[in-house]
């Protein structure tokens, strides 16, 4: 078993943060049907990402597919919509599921390219 790779996390967690911040202030400025703002909300938001980079940052050795930067998109998919579902509960699941996808494979696939091993 490989030990974490440093440098994977770190991007991994960069991104992470520059979404979740970039996710929370979207959400304070947008209109949810039926649905109010608050602070505790946009933490969630936050944080939510900020666990994908993490997942994302400790999944660099799991293989789903042949080809590492197909690989990482769905895994990346994977995980963003996963981490996505609990912000999704309040309202607006649709965008945010869909923005974790998007945010999850390229937050894996610039994690992937950024921290090859160089043969």
């Amino acid at each position: 078993m490989e030990g974490i790779n440093g440098k994977r996390m770190l991007v991994s967690l960069l991104l992470a943060s520059f979404f979740g911040a970039g996710c929370a202030y979207g959400t304070s400025t947008a209109q949810i049907p039926g649905f109010t703002v608050t602070m505790p909300y946009l933490e969630t938001i936050f944080y939510a990402r900020l666990l994908m980079g993490v997942i994302i940052g400790l999944a660099g050795g799991v293989v789903l597919l042949k080809g590492a930067v197909k690989n990482a998109a769905v895994r990346g998919a994977i995980i963003g919509a996963v981490c996505s579902i609990s912000i999704s509960f309040y309202g607006g699941a649709a965008i945010f599921i869909a923005a974790g996808i998007v945010y999850g494979i390229i937050t894996d696939v610039v994690a992937t390219k950024l921290s090859g091993k160089k043969k």
